[in-house]
């Protein structure tokens, strides 16, 4: 393939790919900008909020940073070095509002994994309705589509 033809397939691309992958050249703006005003209502201390639960794609999710799993926090920047007694699902807001004293810290869980990964795909209910907007709106400010971030929207 020539460059002629590279250059016009790539400008057919959506405008949001190479956020996705990680090659954006492209303003940043939302979450990765600094402004967290879209997560203001997301907290666990919020009665009022709902989530209309559809599965989630934990692969691209997973893939694009839009959520880690980790040891189980607790307390105001801790969590449990024992990777058995738990784990939490931290938002790519997590770790990004928390600083270098927040969740940035915390170890990722692998053991967890699959256990948040069924979560996900087969019974996202189960996830605080906080965390389940809040890894939503991260993967939407890191590029990613509806088409993207849930399982069955095609």
């Amino acid at each position: 393939m020539d460059a002629v033809r590279m250059g016009q397939l790539l400008r057919q691309m959506p405008e949001d790919i190479g956020n996705f992958f990680g090659a954006s050249d492209a303003p940043k703006k939302g979450l990765l900008a600094g402004d967290y005003s879209a997560y203001n209502n997301l907290t666990s201390n919020n009665p009022n909020l709902k989530a209309d639960y559809k599965p989630l794609n934990y692969d691209n999710l997973n893939k694009a940073g839009a959520f880690r799993v980790t040891n189980q926090g607790y307390g105001e920047g801790k969590f449990n070095p024992d990777p058995q007694a738990g784990f939490s699902l931290v938002s790519k807001y997590n770790d990004l509002v928390g600083g270098d004293n927040g969740t940035v810290k915390w170890p990722n869980n692998e053991a967890a994994a699959p256990i948040v990964k069924n979560m996900m795909t087969s019974a996202p209910e189960n996830i605080g309705a906080h965390k389940y907007l809040q890894i939503i709106q991260s993967a939407k400010d890191l590029g990613l589509t509806d088409n993207d971030i849930y399982l069955n929207n095609r």
